[in-house]
């Protein structure tokens, strides 16, 4: 599956996490849609969190990726339902901004 199609599910997916109120889960999922941009071919394996975090160093802008790690760590701490839900809107937020070119125009 081309890489453009694979971030794309994967910000599908971090939507429908979100939704779902499961906002680690869509936190991951949209930073997992930022490297697949990177990713010439389809991993052979799950990616652990630290290494996806990591490799979005590749795939973005340095202040994306800190606000990555940041949140991570965050996470990783226990944050309140209302930071959780923050995090999670946050990184929604910049996938969206950048996959904004392979997303087309918003209905």
């Amino acid at each position: 599956m081309p890489y453009f199609v694979r971030a794309r599910t994967y910000l599908r997916y971090a939507e429908e996490e979100f939704r779902r109120g499961h906002f680690e889960e869509a936190f991951l999922l949209a930073a997992k849609a930022i490297w697949a941009l990177v990713q010439v071919e389809a991993p052979k394996e799950k990616p652990e969190p630290e290494r996806l975090l990591a490799e979005l160093e590749r795939a973005a802008e340095p202040e994306v990726a800190r606000f990555f790690r940041r949140g991570w760590e965050r996470f990783r701490e226990g944050p309140s339902a209302e930071e959780a839900r923050e995090l999670a809107s946050s990184a929604l937020r910049w996938a969206r901004e950048i996959l904004s070119p392979i997303l087309g125009p918003s209905l």
